[in-house]
């Protein structure tokens, strides 16, 4: 028995130098590890979410709004100053539209674009996209719902994997940044620019979507309550549907004529379009059905800026 509990201890110690000795690595090369990644941008989101002068215009949302928002052309147009905080929608729902209720403030004009998917679950679909966003900046830990603790803890393993290959990969030299998919592709107000050209075939991409009458409201709830708080700031809120590829659109027309009904019962909340309106042809997206390459993007602002013109 004594030799057992021996040789457990010795296989338990191995286990934890190792894992302490990844951690410090890690900590060590966190710069080049974590803080250049595509993540790592909500550093800079916040920050400029924090300085820039008002009046302002703050987008938020996922990579729809990462990738398809044209936010100097806009600010030219209705000498508001931009911050796009669009990031991911993997993010989940009550998580992307904490990060900016904090700052908000009289004066402010919010666009909120969020992703169909946000109606089908109002939780992170990807929590290690989360733990790295948090892992990036660990002020965001207070934007994240109590209730995503179960998925978190779930899900946890995958963030931890994730951490140990790229410690492996670096030591190897193998560790390589997606050129797309990086920090520092950003411009200073958050637009996503490495998106020229198409490089995927979007129209061979097939819709998945699927929603419930009770995932449709409970997404409702929490914009309801997000667009309450933010009026009540003095903040002027504004939705738009998100940007999404017309054959995809055409295959999850069903979901998406649901989840438009739910929202058009809801008076209170102020469409600038219509989903059919934001259905766009293929040539406009960038590598998915959501992300819009450059000229989408600025098609896109010129759409923002001829509804909101007629409202500021």
């Amino acid at each position: 028995m004594n030799k057992f509990l021996l040789k457990l201890f010795k296989f338990a110690s191995l286990q934890f130098l190792i894992l302490a000795a990844i951690a410090f690595y890690y900590i060590q090369t966190h710069d080049q590890l974590a803080q250049k990644q595509y993540l790592a941008a909500t550093i800079d989101k916040h920050a400029l979410l924090k300085r820039q002068a008002k009046p302002r215009i703050i987008f938020v949302g996922g990579s729809n709004v990462a990738f398809g928002i044209n936010s100097n052309f806009i600010s030219s147009q209705l000498n508001h100053q931009p911050v796009n905080m669009g990031l991911h929608a993997a993010l989940g729902l009550e998580y992307t539209l904490n990060e900016v209720e904090e700052k908000l403030a009289s004066g402010d004009v919010v666009v909120v674009s969020l992703e169909y998917e946000n109606f089908s679950n109002h939780l992170p679909d990807i929590p290690e996209r989360l733990f790295n966003t948090i892992d990036n900046r660990f002020q965001n830990i207070k934007f994240v719902p109590y209730y995503y603790a179960p998925v978190m803890l779930d899900k946890g393993q995958l963030y931890l994997g994730g951490v140990i290959r790229n410690v492996i990969s670096t030591l190897t030299g193998t560790y390589e940044l997606d050129k797309t998919y990086k920090r520092v592709n950003f411009s200073p107000v958050g637009d996503m620019m490495a998106n020229t050209g198409t490089p995927r075939d979007i129209s061979k991409i097939k819709g998945t979507l699927e929603v419930t009458d009770s995932s449709i409201q409970t997404a409702l709830r929490i914009i309801q309550e997000f667009d309450q708080v933010a009026k009540d700031k003095g903040a002027q809120v504004y939705f738009s549907y998100p940007p999404l590829a017309e054959n995809v659109y055409k295959d999850n027309s069903e979901a998406i004529g649901e989840i438009s009904a739910a929202l058009k019962d809801s008076s209170e909340l102020d469409f600038i379009d219509t989903s059919k309106e934001m259905a766009l042809q293929v040539n406009y997206f960038f590598d998915s059905e959501y992300h819009l390459n450059q000229a989408g993007a600025l098609f896109r602002a010129k759409h923002i800026v001829n509804r909101l013109s007629k409202k500021l």
